[in-house]
């Protein structure tokens, strides 16, 4: 078993686990306080209703079914991660495209510090940070941790001095506006590239 294979769970794991911390029972210490908690129930809130009407375009559709070889999506992430709440469930439709051979798989940031490190953005360690890997765990493409628009949004924001209040609520609302465009925009050529 691969390093990344032992790092990790399945998508179904991460979402009882996520459901837990909603519900206040889990024994994780860092939701203990109630910011975090708060934040992290908004963001399952955003991540099921933003699922709810995701729609996966015809292009991607038409990559993902026709790939002859086993990948696995490693998404590293937390539950408390605003951008997730928008990226996992387009990463759990692309999965299910093509389930004999798309297997979407979670890594927790703070748990895996190696792995993490291991895979910066700008010397980052944001999340989420998405790394498609073949059956040796070669890693493929990685994208991350945001949409590239909204990222260089982002990046035009934080020069400009915003708040990260102000940030999340932008961020959020270009979400809301995209509706997972630019995400698939950025998927497709990347599956391209590993073809």
């Amino acid at each position: 078993m691969g390093t990344l294979r032992k790092h990790s769970i399945s998508y179904d794991a991460y979402l009882q686990d996520f459901k837990s911390i909603v519900e206040g029972k889990s024994e994780k210490s860092f939701y203990d306080s109630p910011y975090w908690l708060d934040y992290t129930r908004a963001n399952y809130e955003r991540m099921q209703r933003f699922g709810s009407r995701f729609r996966l375009n015809k292009k991607l559709y038409n990559l993902l079914i026709a790939l002859d070889q086993s990948l696995t999506i490693y998404c590293i992430t937390e539950p408390w991660c605003g951008d997730a709440a928008f990226t996992l469930p387009a990463l759990e439709c692309f999965a299910e495209v093509n389930p004999g051979l798309i297997e979407l798989r979670m890594i927790y940031r703070d748990a895996s510090p190696e792995i993490m490190n291991n895979h910066l953005t700008h010397e980052a360690r944001a999340i989420p940070k998405v790394l498609i890997a073949d059956d040796t765990e070669g890693i493929l493409w990685t994208w991350g941790p945001r949409p590239s628009t909204l990222q260089s949004l982002v990046k035009e924001w934080l020069s400009k001095g915003i708040t990260k209040e102000e940030k999340l609520k932008r961020a959020t609302q270009w979400y809301l506006r995209d509706q997972g465009e630019t995400i698939q925009k950025d998927w497709i050529e990347g599956v391209q590239s590993i073809k």
